[in-house]
């Protein structure tokens, strides 16, 4: 796993290997630079769970769930910027469409992370699927 620094609008970068033990490790680290930042409360779980669910996705729908991450990265990005954070998780695998209809255990993460974000963009091109989600700060 590797973890950046830029300057500019504070952010945090993430390559995670595709396997579902990164999950853990993204939500844990993200944590940490998010509270380091002064984001709390709420939009600080808000944009964990954005995270979270997006990561999941990734690895879920872009590598099947099952790598062991040897060849399979998903990227972790997120921005503070004026009166918003930005979360943006790209991967490199073959998209799988999602099972049909909402079930226990799937089915619930793009409707998550929709319903917590004030926008979402999904697109899948070159090889490559990109999530961006906004989460409004302050209210």
């Amino acid at each position: 796993m590797e973890l950046t620094a830029s300057h500019g609008p504070p952010s945090f970068s993430m390559s995670l290997p595709g396997a579902p033990t990164s999950v853990a490790v993204a939500r844990r680290d993200l944590r940490q630079w998010l509270v380091g930042n002064g984001v709390l409360d709420r939009l600080l779980e808000d944009v964990v769970l954005c995270a979270n669910e997006a990561v999941t996705n990734a690895i879920e729908h872009g590598y099947g769930g099952g790598s062991d991450g040897s060849d399979a990265v998903v990227q972790l990005s997120v921005q503070l910027v004026a009166g918003a954070v930005l979360v943006t998780v790209v991967d490199h695998g073959e998209w799988r469409p999602a099972q049909a209809g909402l079930g226990v255990a799937h089915g619930w993460g793009l409707p998550l992370i929709k319903s917590i974000s004030d926008t979402m963009d999904l697109t899948h091109s070159a090889g490559r699927t990109v999530l961006t989600a906004r989460l409004r700060r302050g209210t």
